[in-house]
C-alpha cells in the first residue's frame, strides 16, 4: 500500500465513523414541551413532575441515559406502553428524529453523554438474535429493506421509526407468533452501527 494510500484510507474511515455516530442536537425546552404536549407526562416524571403509573425518566440513575439507552428502553417497553395509552384513551403520536433528540435533552439533561463504544459485528449478532432480519432481509414480509441506507441510522432516528411504525411492526410479529424483542442500551448502540455498514 503506498503513502497515499494509506493516509486516504485512514481519512475515509475517521470520516465514515465521524458519520455513522452523529446524533441530531436536541434542544431541552423544546422537548419539555413535547414531553407535555405528547402527554409523556400522564404517566412519566422527569425530576418528580409528572405521572406515576409508568417509570421516572431518565430510568437508571447509576448509568449514562445515552441516546442509545432512551432508544433502548423506548423499544424494550413499547408494547407495554402502547397497552397502557390505550386503556388510558391516551393517542401517542408520532414523532420526528428532531422531536426524538429535543425529548432526549429534556430528560437526559442538556449536557447528556453521547453513546460509547459500538461494535458492528456485535450489531449484526443483534440484528438476527433480535429477528430483524427475519422481515427486514425478506422481501416477502412486507418490512422495508434497511440496506443502502449506511450512515442514516441513530438512536433518535430508531425512536420515530418505533414511534410511526412500532404498531404495525407489532401487529406483524403476533401475526407469526414472535415476541416483541427486548434491547439494551448496548444492543441497540450495536445494532445501529451494523445498520450503519449495511
Amino acid at each position: 500500500m503506498t503513502r497515499a494510500t494509506a493516509i486516504l484510507a485512514a481519512v475515509l474511515t475517521v470520516s465514515t465513523g465521524t458519520l455513522f455516530s452523529a446524533e441530531t442536537r436536541g434542544d431541552a425546552a423544546r422537548g419539555e414541551r413535547l414531553f407535555t404536549e405528547f402527554l409523556c407526562i400522564k404517566c412519566h416524571s422527569v425530576g418528580g413532575r409528572g405521572g406515576s403509573s409508568a417509570p421516572s425518566l431518565p430510568v437508571r440513575r447509576d448509568a449514562p441515559f445515552t441516546p442509545a439507552a432512551m432508544a433502548g428502553a423506548m423499544w424494550s417497553h413499547a408494547a407495554k406502553m402502547w397497552q397502557a395509552a390505550d386503556r388510558a384513551g391516551i393517542r401517542i403520536p408520532a414523532f420526528s428524529e428532531q422531536q426524538a433528540a429535543d425529548l432526549h435533552a429534556f430528560v437526559a439533561g442538556v449536557s447528556a453523554p453521547a453513546d460509547g463504544a459500538v461494535d458492528k459485528a456485535r450489531g449484526r449478532g443483534v440484528y438476527e438474535a433480535k429477528l430483524c432480519a427475519s422481515c427486514h432481509d425478506e422481501p416477502m414480509m412486507g418490512a422495508p429493506s434497511l440496506s443502502g441506507q449506511a450512515g442514516r441510522f441513530s438512536a433518535f432516528r430508531m425512536m420515530s421509526a418505533l414511534s410511526t411504525h412500532g404498531r404495525g411492526m407489532l401487529s406483524r410479529m403476533a401475526t407469526r407468533h414472535t415476541d416483541w424483542q427486548i434491547l439494551s442500551s448496548r444492543e441497540m448502540g450495536d445494532l445501529i452501527a451494523y445498520l450503519n455498514s449495511k
